[in-house]
């Protein structure tokens, strides 16, 4: 009895005091956000679907949580600046990622070294969309089909810009070049944005983006979209083919975009951002921007999403792998 009591005392004075810092956690936790911004990294440049989707769920996520979330474009190598920036913050919910099908999809085979674990390093939080990827010329070539452009393209070498080395652009005019000879090189920007600019100013002469990029800048006169890299054509360019009705089947790729909390990240704050982008993906006014878009707004759940990129990682990695490609 001697003995017991103490240890019984201690033993006690532990449950009670354990009991009183879960009582002081969860209010804490519960909290979340709490009177701060959450900052939103989109890891490439301003005027891309990366950056016109960050600003979207900011603003309606937002909305939801009754939170202050602000955009900051780190744009660079592909998107792993952003996404490292993320990835080595702290884990409390205030620095969330949009990742996408090349921070989360093809650079974890395409570069041997990275300054971030894709599997490891994060923690899924919530599938936004895709785009499906599509093939722009500069309007000044007078090409109006990708037959013209096999014509044009034997007796010219061409220039293709994409959002950058390994993104689902860049994979696409590989995989179209491999299938059909033709002579091109890549030149690689920081975002579909400037890649379309450069196409419309002829500075290269074709460019793979994603749709909302093209879409933006059709009404302009200087690009021509040629085909989509999509099973069907999409509602915001009926009048566009898709790969394999130019004759080019399997050519199918999209960029996805999805939101990335830091590993270790808690349950409970991925859930309240799951929740929200949620609600946000329900609003008529998000679903008719991303219509506007030409992009499919997909619900997952965090474990849902895990599934997903990580089968994302493996397929890119096969057409990686079957093109021969490497970044540094």
């Amino acid at each position: 009895m001697l003995n017991f009591r103490p240890f019984g005392l201690r033993l006690a004075g532990r449950i009670g005091a354990g009991l009183l810092v879960a009582g002081l956690a969860a209010p804490a936790l519960a909290e979340y956000p709490a009177d701060r911004p959450v900052q939103f990294i989109s890891p490439y440049a301003a005027g891309g679907a990366n950056d016109y989707l960050t600003r979207l769920m900011a603003r309606y996520m937002g909305e939801t949580m009754k939170a202050n979330i602000v955009v900051d474009n780190k744009s660079g190598a592909n998107g792993m600046i952003g996404a490292s920036a993320v990835a080595k913050s702290n884990p409390d919910g205030y620095t969330i990622l949009m990742g996408n099908s090349a921070t989360h999809g093809t650079n974890p085979t395409l570069y041997k070294k990275q300054p971030y674990d894709a599997s490891k390093d994060f923690k899924p939080v919530a599938m936004v969309a895709s785009v499906p990827v599509v093939m722009v010329v500069n309007a000044g070539l007078g090409i109006n089909s990708v037959q013209d452009l096999l014509k044009y393209g034997k007796t010219h070498r061409l220039s293709f810009g994409s959002s950058g080395v390994g993104g689902t652009g860049h994979l696409t005019g590989e995989a179209f070049k491999a299938a059909t000879g033709l002579d091109m090189v890549h030149v690689p920007y920081k975002g579909d944005s400037p890649a379309v600019t450069d196409a419309m100013g002829g500075q290269v002469d074709l460019a793979f983006v994603g749709t909302a990029s093209a879409t933006t800048q059709q009404a302009s006169g200087r690009i021509k979209i040629l085909a989509v890299a999509h099973p069907n054509r999409t509602r915001a360019l009926p009048d566009v083919p898709t790969m394999a009705e130019a004759g080019y089947p399997g050519l199918e790729f999209s960029q996805w975009y999805a939101l990335f909390a830091p590993a270790g990240t808690p349950d409970a704050v991925v859930a309240t951002l799951n929740a929200a982008n949620k609600a946000a993906l329900a609003n008529p006014d998000v679903q008719k921007s991303l219509d506007a878009q030409s992009a499919e707004g997909t619900y997952r759940t965090p474990q849902e999403l895990g599934v997903f990129y990580q089968s994302e990682i493996q397929r890119f990695g096969d057409w990686i792998r079957k093109l021969d490609l490497s970044a540094e």
